[in-house]
């Protein structure tokens, strides 16, 4: 890079006139300031390093960078293969144990929500501070389950709707955007708004046993009560170090007018991405009845008569996004007292959870109930059949039918008995 210049050279660099004036080099410098080191002299020549670069550069072969590629597509390629091979070896077990042993699985469930119940209390009481990492654990267990029955199901598309979406923005910030005041908010505005009253609208059940719609109930009330711990039951110091913006300091006060632009702008984000990866580019699979939605779920079940449903598109789900977002403005326009008053609050959480265990209840009663009933009434026609069969004495049947009947009735007797008991 640097290399010796001898004196004729220099003299004859610096006799060279540029523009009436002759040229100065390094090696003039150096001899004006220490004339001892005037023998020797430095000078730069990029020319090597330049000509090795364009040599270098004409000498690639285009058909290695292919090469390398292909190769990386086809790693790329086994990989996949591999990781789906795994995946198609696990659902064997999988499927038998959601869904061809149910009896089983709720069983095994049963206790199992029993013992969350009892840990969210004792948390909530007595290690608020670790509320939300119980939260966090128990969202990693259920979700993967409920990817996996509604994958199975074709029901997946409904882990794309804002209760979802809801419980994204709350892991977000307890774990990567503490400091946010603004996602903070919009948290609490969308758990004490739109998730909890989805229990009370859509009638969420706390069904011990049922896999299914405990996850639900799991959804629409956890992040209810993570929040509930966070802004309410964890103290100021704790808030002050792990949760900034919960704490009092940095936002003493609710402003409705902000939170709903926060809101607002929260909700056009997931509307958007909802609306093109899924009402979009899935519209196909949707139409084809392939996949389900909960707008078309609602239009094809609950609400097929409905007005709304018969018009023209695309009004349906313009009409439907935007009853969605006036029912999310007016249930957080509550959550100004549930910031600012603890007691309110609870109540308010208590509510919930006590509409999700009626519903629950009323699930075992009608249910339950009905089957029984469905079982009586066929052991009636049953007796009302061979009662009919008695009629012709000369039968060969006859005896069989006696027995039969005294059987029946028998065991007809013992299910009023039971009845009677459990009033």
């Amino acid at each position: 890079m640097f290399e010796t210049v001898t004196d004729h050279q220099r003299s004859n660099s610096e006799s060279e006139p540029v523009g009436g004036f002759s040229k100065a080099s390094l090696s003039s410098l150096l001899e004006l300031l220490d004339p001892l080191a005037s023998n020797v002299s430095l000078s730069y020549n990029p020319s090597n390093y330049l000509v090795k670069a364009k040599k270098h550069l004409k000498n690639l072969d285009p058909s290695k960078f292919a090469d390398s590629s292909q190769e990386r597509r086809q790693q790329l390629g086994e990989w996949k293969n591999k990781v789906q091979h795994r995946f198609k070896a696990l659902d064997p077990p999988l499927q038998s144990i959601f869904f061809n042993n149910g009896s089983k699985l709720d069983k095994l469930f049963y206790p199992f929500t029993l013992v969350n119940i009892f840990l969210i209390g004792l948390l909530v009481g007595k290690f608020p501070e670790w509320f939300h990492v119980y939260y966090t654990v128990m969202f990693n267990i259920l979700m993967p389950i409920r990817f996996y029955t509604y994958y199975k199901t074709n029901n997946h598309y409904f882990l794309a709707d804002l209760c979802y979406f809801t419980n994204i923005l709350c892991l977000l910030f307890i774990w990567a955007f503490s400091e946010s005041i603004n996602l903070y908010q919009t948290c609490f505005a969308l758990t004490f708004g739109t998730l909890s009253f989805a229990v009370i609208t859509w009638r969420n059940s706390l069904v011990i046993h049922s896999l299914d719609k405990c996850t639900s109930c799991f959804v629409h009330i956890m992040p209810v009560c993570t929040m509930y711990v966070i802004h309410h039951g964890v103290t100021n110091e704790f808030q002050d170090s792990r949760f900034p913006a919960a704490s009092k300091k940095l936002a003493p006060s609710w402003s409705l007018k902000k939170n709903i632009v926060w809101t607002s702008l929260y909700y056009l984000v997931w509307q958007s991405l909802y609306h093109y990866f899924i009402t979009i580019r899935q519209s196909y699979k949707i139409k084809s009845g392939q996949r389900m939605t909960s707008f078309e779920y609602l239009t094809t079940h609950t609400y097929k008569d409905f007005w709304m449903v018969k018009l023209p598109a695309p009004w349906p789900m313009l009409i439907y996004i935007l009853a969605q977002y006036l029912y999310q403005l007016s249930t957080m326009c509550l959550c100004g007292i549930w910031y600012n008053y603890r007691p309110a609050a609870a109540g308010f959480l208590l509510l919930i959870f006590l509409c999700a265990s009626h519903n629950g209840a009323t699930y075992y009663i009608d249910f339950y109930g009905k089957r029984y009933e469905k079982e009586v009434s066929k052991l009636r026609e049953e007796m009302e059949n061979l009662q009919q069969q008695l009629k012709y004495p000369n039968s060969d049947n006859s005896m069989d039918s006696v027995s039969v009947i005294s059987s029946s009735t028998e065991s007809l007797n013992k299910a009023d008995e039971e009845t009677k008991k459990e009033q």
